[in-house]
């Protein structure tokens, strides 16, 4: 049997000749099913989109979805259940298909799995400016810098930190399942730093080596730089792999300036902002046009129109897509390209496993990524999972010590688990961090709601509305307070110039509609929110403000929409 096959239980999959045998038997299945079968096992355990298996099977041609649920019924009635009695072929509700059987073989080769240790100190490494810090940071620069190139799966920084100390690198190989070891060592001579390293292999794939670098030791983060480039350039020979790409070269320096002044202005998150934001990205993007960043930067500023309403999503979400794709396309192993990629596609589709997907790529390419981190934390909080979104917050808050949105984070995880005191004494220290932005007294707010300090929570909306322009989003917000705190007359007149706008979120006006009583209302917001792509949703497992709707059918029914069947 060929290594280019690939195999599940009893059926082996030919892609070259594009045919199926069952144990040793021809399986006759029409030309259109099989390439929908080989579309999904080779994606083996992800889910395909539909859009993406039409594009795939019927390359040429415009048809029904019918036709891709036919041919899904054909395969399942040739392939039956597996031991367990599940299907081979899942449908995921909304999205596409999933190939649920273990697969193994295929025309691709593994990627090699190796392990870069944190490197031990010796001698006057011990003194001045090398420290454990160091002798991790180069292991984490090194590690980054042998996966850019997608040629090597390498263990992330946080799966070797607890072998800094280790001796046996073979029991360490066994533990982390990987090919190949490399460690080293630091130590200062004078005024340069000398890393010596060893790769160990155990698989024949590899071969052994060792190899020594020097630097100046000046910035921390140059030598770390340095000795991380020249040792993955040494590493490749013995690895087996091609050649690390070299740095991309700097981007245009007016270009650069003009993306980072778009990061400032769309770190503020609202309307006026986000306009110079976006003229600033458009800006860096003219002025180099191979430079990706920019571009997954419009992506953010669209999707962030959207989540705020200033934009309708339908209209956001194409715009960001393309925006996200386009990073994607100048360059793959830009971080920054593959969390907006991910971002759309939980706003849009809902895809929370292409959302999964992308923000790992991104750590993988650059652990020390702070907005990787965040919208992990972000979107484990949306399940619930709260102790691996803290994890994650922790992680964002060693990069970005001083953001109010990883402060702002760490008071959501208080109020989702029901600590609202000690919500309220996080959104005080984010409010601190920068007393000009919104998301302090929104959040405070909201924890002095959950207090039933009525009065106070209006003092802190009405400050959250001015600081934020009077956002639409946060004019929804001083509504929902005004309403729980019997401000009738004025809560009604707030909705009243809110629902007259062009495009108002359906799901905040549920929020609305289930604080002034109206239970039946929510509900049908909720079922609008669904028909025009409402990005909030992706909040709807976890949000406190909707507690009193799970339960109801029509609830339930919007929340399985969102979030599957599970």
């Amino acid at each position: 049997m060929s290594g280019q096959d690939y195999t599940f239980a009893d059926y082996r999959l030919d892609p070259r000749s594009r045919v199926l045998w069952r144990r040793g038997e021809l399986v006759r299945l029409p030309p259109r099913a099989l390439d929908l079968l080989l579309a999904l096992v080779e994606r083996q355990g992800d889910v395909v989109a539909k859009e993406d298996l039409l594009r795939r099977v019927w390359p040429d041609t415009v048809v029904e979805e019918a036709n891709l649920s036919v041919n899904v019924s054909v395969l399942r009635k040739e392939l039956g259940a597996q031991e367990d009695g599940t299907p081979w072929i899942e449908t995921v509700a909304r999205r596409g298909y999933r190939f649920r059987g273990r697969v193994e073989g295929g025309p691709a080769r593994a990627l090699p799995a190796v392990a870069v240790l944190p490197f031990r100190l010796l001698g006057d490494a011990l003194r001045l400016d090398v420290d454990d810090s160091l002798a991790v940071g180069m292991a984490d620069a090194l590690i980054t810098r042998l996966a850019r190139g997608g040629s090597v799966l390498v263990r992330p920084t946080r799966s070797v930190l607890r072998f800094a100390d280790a001796v046996d690198v073979r029991a360490v190989a066994g533990e982390l399942q990987v090919e190949a070891v490399i460690d080293g060592t630091l130590q200062r001579q004078g005024d340069r730093l000398r890393l010596t390293l060893q790769l160990t292999p155990f698989s024949p794939r590899f071969r052994p080596w060792s190899g020594a670098f020097e630097e100046q030791v000046t910035h921390v983060f140059a030598v770390q730089d340095a000795a991380a480039e020249a040792a993955a350039r040494a590493l490749a020979g013995p690895l087996g792999l091609r050649a690390p790409e070299a740095a991309r070269p700097a981007p245009d320096q007016a270009a650069y300036h003009a993306y980072l002044r778009g990061r400032a202005f769309w770190s503020r998150l609202s309307g006026a902002w986000l306009e110079k934001a976006l003229a600033c990205f458009l800006e860096a993007a003219e002025r180099d046009p191979a430079y990706a960043p920019p571009h997954a930067g419009l992506a953010d500023a669209y999707l962030v129109l959207g989540l705020s309403g200033v934009v309708p999503p339908r209209e956001a979400w194409p715009l960001a897509r393309a925006s996200a794709a386009r990073a994607l396309e100048l360059d793959p192993h830009a971080p920054e390209a593959h969390v907006s990629g991910g971002v759309v596609a939980l706003f849009e589709r809902w895809d929370w496993a292409a959302a999964d997907q992308a923000l790992e790529r991104a750590l993988g390419l650059d652990p020390r990524f702070g907005a990787a981190h965040v919208w992990r934390a972000v979107t484990l909080a949306m399940r619930g999972r709260l102790g691996e979104a803290a994890r994650a917050r922790e992680r964002a808050a060693a990069v970005e010590p001083l953001s109010v949105i990883v402060g702002g984070l760490e008071a959501l995880e208080h109020c989702l688990a029901g600590d609202h005191q000690g919500e309220g004494e996080r959104y005080a220290r984010a409010a601190e961090l920068d007393p000009g932005h919104f998301l302090g007294p929104w959040g405070m707010g909201l924890a002095l709601l959950h207090q039933a300090r009525h009065e106070e929570a209006l003092r802190e909306h009405r400050r959250a509305v001015a600081l934020s322009g009077g956002s639409v989003l946060m004019k929804a917000v001083l509504a929902r307070t005004l309403a729980l705190a019997g401000s009738g007359a004025e809560a009604d007149a707030l909705v009243e110039e809110l629902d007259a706008l062009p495009y108002f979120s359906p799901y905040q006006r549920s929020t609305l509609s289930l604080a002034r009583g109206e239970r039946q209302r929510a509900l049908d917001d909720l079922e609008r929110a669904l028909l025009e792509q409402d990005a909030w949703l992706v909040w709807l497992e976890a949000d406190p403000m909707l507690e009193a709707l799970r339960g109801e059918p029509r609830f339930e029914a919007v929340r399985r929409r969102v979030f599957g069947a599970g």
